[in-house]
């Protein structure tokens, strides 16, 4: 058809279609239990579940517990870096620019908005269990979110993190009755995990006997799901910080192996977790060269994890001496003094 004017209003009933919200408004989740992502428009979201209804097809529950992420429509471009920041270990400038593309976020993107204030409280989280002078803000900002997204199928996620950050400010209290709601959850995993947090808050405070019976309730409790197996893997990992309390070293070292060989490779922070008490109970039984090539690992894998990568600077800082390479404890002390000033390491660095 050569008719301009044919031509012309087909040109622009394709424009109208392309920028049709309805037609093109598309959320995307991606799923701890599947591979494939399941993309159409979020209808409902609770801290049980959220509900995305396809393009095609009937609408679909996904458990919050089982959300990796949900890339949200009209997201903007910005958002995927500094989530890459935040991953890195990179926090200030994640935090920084989160809330630069927040900005542009209008008020009327609900769902959205509550994922971005979700993130900047994550990333504060993790850095302050680097840098405890952060703790307060970060404590404050974790508990506003929960407060005043009781429906956000984030919430059980920023439970977690809150009651962490009471635990490394030593408010053992808080950090129980945070637990607490944790383990009153719907969902086996966080179930799990609540129970092991409340083991580590036994251990915090000397209970090495009662957390090790806590973690070993954990471990017989029945895993039916991949999240709750892998919530057994760190209670696993608790339970052999605890024998290495004990000073049953080798007993440690033997549930490190396991923890460290069916850990998922994206799970860094478990696997960086394993090294470093790995490297501590080799130090304790004796084996300096064994012991730093596990801080080395976290130094050059998992340096993302800021305070894991503070004690393995700090013990490199120590054993590069006893295998004759003075220099390299110097930078491991330089690097330590440098990027983590108000580590609890540092400071135990110039206490000496």
């Amino acid at each position: 058809m050569n008719n301009p004017m044919f031509r012309t209003m087909l040109l622009v009933a394709w424009l109208v279609l392309l920028t049709s919200s309805d037609c093109f408004a598309i959320d995307i989740i991606t799923r701890k239990s599947a591979k494939n992502r399941l993309s159409g428009k979020v209808t409902e979201v609770s801290k049980r579940f959220v509900k995305i209804k396809p393009q095609a097809g009937a609408e679909i529950e996904v458990p919050a517990n089982d959300i990796e992420k949900i890339e949200w429509d009209g997201a903007p471009g910005t958002l995927s870096g500094a989530l890459g920041q935040e991953r890195n270990g990179n926090y200030e400038e994640a935090i920084k620019n989160l809330k630069a593309a927040m900005e542009k976020v209008p008020a009327s993107a609900e769902n959205l908005r509550t994922d971005f204030q979700f993130f900047i409280s994550r990333a504060l989280a993790k850095w302050a269990l680097a840098d405890h002078s952060r703790l307060p803000e970060a404590i404050t900002r974790m508990k506003n979110f929960v407060d005043s997204n009781p429906s956000s199928f984030r919430y059980y996620e920023a439970i977690n993190y809150l009651g962490q950050l009471y635990l490394e400010n030593k408010d053992f209290a808080n950090a129980g009755a945070t637990f607490t709601k944790l383990e009153n959850s719907p969902f086996n995993d966080y179930k799990l995990a609540a129970k092991s947090a409340k083991a580590h808050v036994l251990l915090a405070q000397n209970q090495v006997d009662q957390a090790l019976q806590a973690f070993d309730q954990v471990l017989q409790s029945p895993a039916k799901d991949e999240s709750s197996r892998q919530r057994q893997l760190e209670a696993m990992l608790g339970k052999a910080t605890c024998l290495h309390l004990k000073s049953k070293n080798e007993e440690a070292l033997d549930l490190l192996e396991t923890v460290i060989e069916n850990a998922r490779e994206s799970d860094a922070r478990l696997q960086a977790q394993a090294q470093v008490l790995r490297g501590k109970a080799l130090l304790a039984e004796g084996k300096n060269q064994e012991a730093l090539l596990a801080f080395l690992l976290v130094d050059v894998l998992f340096s993302g994890q800021q305070d894991l990568h503070a004690e393995s600077l700090y013990n490199l800082s120590k054993l590069w001496t006893t295998v004759g390479q003075p220099g390299r404890a110097d930078e491991s002390r330089s690097i330590l003094e440098s990027k983590y000033p108000n580590s609890p390491w540092a400071r135990k660095l110039t206490a000496g």
